[in-house]
C-alpha cells in the first residue's frame, strides 16, 4: 500500500519509518526546506517516557489570575478574540479536575513506556547518531509539599514497572554534582534511571536519511499541502501547489498545520499552540553538562547535555500563533541557567528559539483514523511531548493500520474522546 505522510518533523517521520518497516511504500510531504525545522528543531531534548502528566490539571484554575498577568512566570496566558482560543480554553478548563487529570496521566504513561520500548528496539536495530544518551532523569524540588505530591504519583509508574524513587537533597547532588550550588536550597527531587536524552532535529535527520535510502520511501520537500482530493469517503490524493499526489492511505502528522487540512475534510481537531522557548550554548563549560537529565520542577525549566552542548528548555505562553522571540522570556531562562550554572556567564551567546507544541486541552495526542474519511489517519497533538511519544504513536498507527491490535488502547486518544 502507497501511504503519504503528511509532515517531516519527528512524530512524522517516526510514523514513515515504522510503515516502512511495516511493508508499505511511504511518501513523506513536508512545506519546509528540510527535515526536522518546526517544533522538533530545538526541543527540550529530554525522553521523558515517566513524565508525561498533562498540563490540564486541579492546581491550573486556582493559579488563573496570576497566569493572566505576570508576564515572568512560567506560564503565561494572553487572552485573545480568536474563536479557537475560546473554545480550546473551556474545554481545558473542564480537563481540569483530578479524575480528567489521572485518566490522561495513566494512557499517556502507557504510550511513553511503549515508545520507549520502540525506541530502544530502534537504537538496536538501525545506526543513528543523535547525541542519545540513557542518563537518567532527575526533577529537583525546592519545595517540600509539591515534593511530597510529586512523591504520591509515584504509584502510577511503578505501577506500570517503571521504576522511581524520591531522593534526598544530598542524593540529587550525588546524582548530579552541579547542583551542590543549590544543594541547600533544595528539598530533594524524584528521580527516574530509565530516561535518556537526545536531539530531537539530529533524529530527525537521521530518519529522513533512513527513509530517503529505503527502496520504497520518498522525501517530497518545499511542498505545502493545500487540500486533499475526496472522493466518497476516501482520500484519493493529496493536494499540493505542485501537484497532486496519489495515494492508497494518508497520515496526518503536521502538528498546527494540521488544523486547516482537516477541518476543511469534516475532521475538525481542538489545537493550540503553546508556544516554548529554548536556549543551545555551544561547546558549553564542561561543569555546566549535566551527566542526568535535570527538570527544576519550581520554575518548570529542563537541562540536557547534547554532547558537547547544553540545552536549556521551558516555557509556556498561550499567546496564539505568535513566533516572535519575546526577550524577556529568553533573558529569565539565561538568568536560571546561569544561576545553577555560574560557568555559563560569560560564555558565548547561547542559540534562541521559539517554538509552537500542537496542543490539545485534555494533554493527550489525537491518534487513529479519521471519522468519516476512511483512509486518513491522525497523529498530531503531542504537545511538549513529540519527542518522547514519537516512537509508540508511529508504531501504533502503523499496527492500527495494517489491522494490529496497537500496544496501546487508542480509544483514549480519539479525536472526541472525553
Amino acid at each position: 500500500m502507497h501511504i503519504g505522510v503528511i509532515g517531516a518533523g519527528i512524530v512524522g517521520l517516526a510514523s514513515a519509518y515504522q510503515l516502512l518497516r511495516a511493508g508499505h511504500e511511504v511518501t513523506v510531504i513536508d512545506a519546509g526546506r528540510a527535515p526536522g525545522l518546526g517544533t522538533s528543531f530545538a526541543n527540550g531534548g529530554q525522553l521523558s517516557y515517566g513524565y508525561v502528566s498533562p498540563l490540564a490539571a486541579p492546581g491550573v484554575l486556582s493559579q488563573l489570575p496570576s497566569l493572566l498577568f505576570s508576564r515572568t512566570g512560567p506560564l503565561r496566558i494572553k487572552p485573545s478574540l480568536d474563536p479557537d482560543f475560546w473554545r480550546w480554553s473551556l474545554s481545558f478548563v473542564a480537563h481540569c479536575n483530578a479524575k480528567a487529570n489521572a485518566s490522561s496521566t495513566l494512557q499517556l504513561l502507557s504510550l511513553g513506556l511503549h515508545s520507549r520500548e520502540v525506541m530502544l528496539a530502534f537504537l538496536a536495530q538501525e545506526s543513528a547518531s543523535f547525541e542519545y544518551r540513557l542518563s537518567g532523569k532527575l526533577v529537583v524540588y525546592r519545595d517540600a509539599g509539591k515534593l511530597a505530591a510529586a512523591e504520591r504519583s509515584l504509584e502510577l509508574a511503578n505501577g506500570l514497572g517503571y521504576p522511581q524513587r524520591r531522593v534526598d537533597a544530598a542524593t540529587c547532588v550525588t546524582l548530579e554534582p552541579a547542583l551542590g550550588k543549590i544543594a541547600g536550597e533544595l528539598a530533594g527531587g524524584i528521580y527516574t534511571p530509565g530516561e535518556g536524552t537526545g536531539d530531537c532535529q539530529m533524529l530527525c535527520r537521521e530518519l529522513a536519511r533512513l527513509i530517503g535510502a529505503h527502496e520504497r520511501g520518498t522525501l517530497l520537500f518545499e511542498r505545502e499541502v493545500t487540500g486533499f482530493d475526496v472522493r466518497g469517503n476516501t482520500v484519493q490524493a493529496v493536494r499540493t501547489h505542485s501537484g497532486d499526489i496519489a495515494l492508497d492511505a494518508c497520515v496526518v502528522a503536521n502538528g498546527l498545520a494540521a488544523v486547516p487540512l482537516l477541518h476543511a475534510v469534516g475532521e475538525p481537531v481542538s489545537m493550540y499552540p503553546l508556544k516554548g522557548y529554548s536556549l543551545t550554548y555551544r561547546d558549553a563549560p564542561v561543569d555546566a553538562r549535566p551527566q542526568v537529565s535535570v527538570t527544576d520542577a519550581d520554575n518548570k525549566v529542563v537541562y540536557a547535555s547534547l554532547g558537547e552542548h547544553l540545552r536549556v528548555a521551558g516555557i509556556a505562553d498561550l499567546v496564539g500563533y505568535d513566533y516572535r522571540i519575546a526577550a524577556h522570556r529568553i533573558n529569565a531562562l539565561r538568568t536560571l541557567s546561569a544561576g545553577l550554572f555560574p560557568s555559563l556567564r560569560g560564555t558565548p551567546a547561547p542559540l534562541k528559539w521559539t517554538g509552537m507544541r500542537p496542543s490539545t486541552p485534555h494533554g493527550r495526542p489525537i491518534l487513529g483514523r479519521a471519522d468519516k474519511l476512511g483512509n486518513l489517519w491522525l497523529n498530531v497533538g503531542h504537545g511538549a511531548l513529540g519527542f518522547t511519544l514519537s516512537m509508540g504513536a508511529a508504531r501504533a498507527i502503523a499496527d492500527a493500520i495494517d489491522g494490529k491490535r496497537p500496544a496501546v488502547d487508542l480509544a483514549g486518544f480519539a479525536r472526541l474522546a472525553a
